[in-house]
């Protein structure tokens, strides 16, 4: 097994961060060395249909921001595979789940995840907000009598799952975390891919990978 060599963790906490006025401090991850060499083969893994299809959207804007932005249309080409049988050819992989399985992240707030290899990057991201509090779900007992469940899961809406891949795929480019008008920014915040991240893949690429 190859050994895990950084993680990265995009806190996207509802009931703290956008129900609340309190102010979190930002994680500050410590990023090693890491880089695509050649086009790289995005896996995706997963059973959900509407994430898989948002992650195939998400390296496609990845890819249209970059070539818009270096006028270069042949370049920084992404070859999509979805749910392959071995991960021996992915450069980088996504996988959708419903929450983290992995001590100790498993009760962590999180919405996405990601770390490296020495050949490959993976990334996670999580299809439901398990923690949040606010959601109520009911359930059958052994009597048959429906009670309600305090934080049960609740589906990421499409939009937020959509910021959480490319902001995942942002990690893998080589892009910190950014508190402003940035894909890259943390919590349950709506963003685009915008200039300035592509600048930052541009800086670390060039004209393409």
């Amino acid at each position: 097994m190859a050994s895990l060599s950084l993680l990265i963790i995009l806190p996207t906490s509802v009931a703290a961060q956008e129900f609340s006025n309190s102010v979190q401090t930002p994680i500050k991850p410590v990023y090693l060395s890491f880089k695509l060499h050649k086009e790289p083969a995005v896996c995706l893994f997963g059973t959900d249909e509407r994430a898989l299809h948002e992650g195939v959207e998400s390296i496609l804007d990845w890819q249209k921001n970059l070539r818009s932005y270096t006028n270069n249309t042949k370049s920084w080409n992404m070859n999509t595979v979805v749910n392959p049988s071995d991960t021996f050819k992915c450069d980088i992989e996504i996988h959708f789940l419903k929450k983290p399985t992995q001590a100790p992240y498993e009760s962590e707030k999180i919405q996405g995840a990601t770390w490296f290899t020495k050949n490959n990057a993976i990334a996670e991201v999580y299809t439901t907000q398990y923690y949040n509090d606010e959601a109520i779900k009911y359930v059958k007992d052994k009597s048959g009598k429906a009670r309600p469940v305090i934080g049960e899961f609740e589906d990421v809406p499409i939009a937020l799952l959509g910021k959480v891949t490319r902001h995942e795929l942002g990690h893998v480019f080589g892009l910190q975390h950014e508190q402003s008008n940035s894909i890259m920014v943390t919590g349950p915040v709506l963003a685009e891919i915008t200039d300035e991240d592509c600048k930052g893949v541009f800086i670390e690429y060039s004209n393409g990978w």
